[in-house]
Parts: C-alpha cells; sequence; structure tokens
C-alpha cells in the first residue's frame, strides 16, 4: 500500500514533466525562427562567448596577396618571403599589409542594415574595395567599404551576395583608407563623409 502511495506523485509528475519539455522546445524553435540570423539567413552569428562572430574563417598567414581599390587608384600588394611587395598601380608605401591582415581577418560585425532607396551609404561607388587572395589566387575576402555611420565609430560596408549592409568598426579598416587616401587624395572625397542619414528602424543585431 505504501508503496503504491509512493508512486502516484511520480506518475502525476511525469506528464508536468513532459509537458515542460514540450513547452521548452517549442520556445527554443521560436526564437530560433525569430532571430535575424535565420530571417536574413546570415550565418554571422554571435560566438559562443557572447561576441560578434567573426565574418572570416581564414586566418592572417592564409593571404598572398591584397588588392585595395578607389574609385580612381589601385594598389596591389603581394607577400614575398617574410615580407610584401607593391606589384601594380600606386604604391602605398605606408601601409603595412601584416597588422592590416592581423586585424582584418578577425573582422567582426554585429550590425546589419536594410538599404532604404535614396541612400548611397557611400557604396556607389564604394570609397574602397578591399580584395585578399590567397597563394593560389582563391578568394578569402571581397568587401566594399561605404561611408562612416553618423557616430563615427563604425562603417558601412557590403559583402558578396548579401542584400543588406553591414557595419563593422571604423578601425578594422582605417588604415587602408588612409593608405589610399595618401596615394590619391581626390579618393577621400565619398571617405569624409560621417552625416549619412541612418533611419534605425532598419537597423538590428544579429543574435
Amino acid at each position: 500500500m505504501n508503496i503504491a502511495h509512493r508512486r502516484r506523485p511520480l506518475a502525476l509528475a511525469w506528464p508536468l514533466l513532459l509537458a515542460a519539455g514540450l513547452a521548452l522546445s517549442a520556445w527554443q524553435w521560436r526564437e530560433a525562427m525569430e532571430s535575424p540570423g535565420a530571417q536574413s539567413g546570415h550565418s554571422h552569428l554571435h560566438d559562443d562567448t557572447g561576441k560578434p562572430a567573426r565574418l572570416y574563417a581564414w586566418n592572417a598567414a592564409n593571404a598572398a596577396r591584397i588588392t585595395l581599390s578607389t574609385p580612381t587608384a589601385t594598389s596591389t600588394h603581394t607577400r614575398a618571403g617574410r615580407g610584401w611587395t607593391a606589384t601594380s598601380g600606386d604604391a602605398a608605401s605606408n601601409f603595412d599589409a601584416d597588422d592590416f591582415l592581423s586585424l582584418f581577418s578577425q573582422a567582426r560585425s554585429d550590425r546589419v542594415l536594410a538599404p532604404h532607396p535614396g541612400e548611397s551609404y557611400g557604396l556607389n561607388p564604394p570609397a574602397l574595395r578591399i580584395a585578399i587572395d590567397d597563394a593560389q589566387g582563391a578568394a578569402l575576402a571581397r568587401m566594399d567599404v561605404g561611408a562612416l555611420t553618423p557616430d563615427g565609430l563604425g562603417r558601412y560596408v557590403q559583402l558578396p551576395d548579401e542584400p543588406e549592409l553591414r557595419i563593422i568598426p571604423d578601425y578594422q579598416t582605417r588604415a587602408p583608407m588612409a593608405a589610399m587616401i595618401q596615394v590619391n587624395p581626390n579618393a577621400g572625397g565619398a571617405t569624409s563623409t560621417a552625416t549619412l542619414s541612418l533611419v534605425k528602424p532598419g537597423l538590428r543585431k544579429d543574435k
């Protein structure tokens, strides 16, 4: 009798535990479907530490060629032994390729923006185009860099095959931007725009 009495609460608890498990699973599924990453198809989500995930999976040592282009100038840097040589176009002599790669290969973005009609965001044409290839000529990175955000801390950028724009910290592209402006000062026109309007309802953070 006592055994049957003890089993009765357990029998009542199982349906409650099952219902709680189903509710938790449904909530997790809904959160995944409603997250910006799920809606936009982006794979650039936050990592396990809560930081925005890296945009790229390659490391600085994988890069063998860097091509920097503005509407009026191009500078190409090719890895040669332990250093770099400018192989074509206008050489940006003060550009430190190794420092740039160590930073850019870790580039992160946690904000995306649906572009609004009539807003160029400094990307039509882009103020700077960055192309990075490995030793076999395979593309590691392609990025169009636009204007500063209104707060002056970020830049609008466009990645291939992404309809939305991303915002990355300005310091991640500051070195190549400065180098190319010195090569061709007239290329700085588009980069000096720091007051483009930002329609806040279109801005969101990747989760």
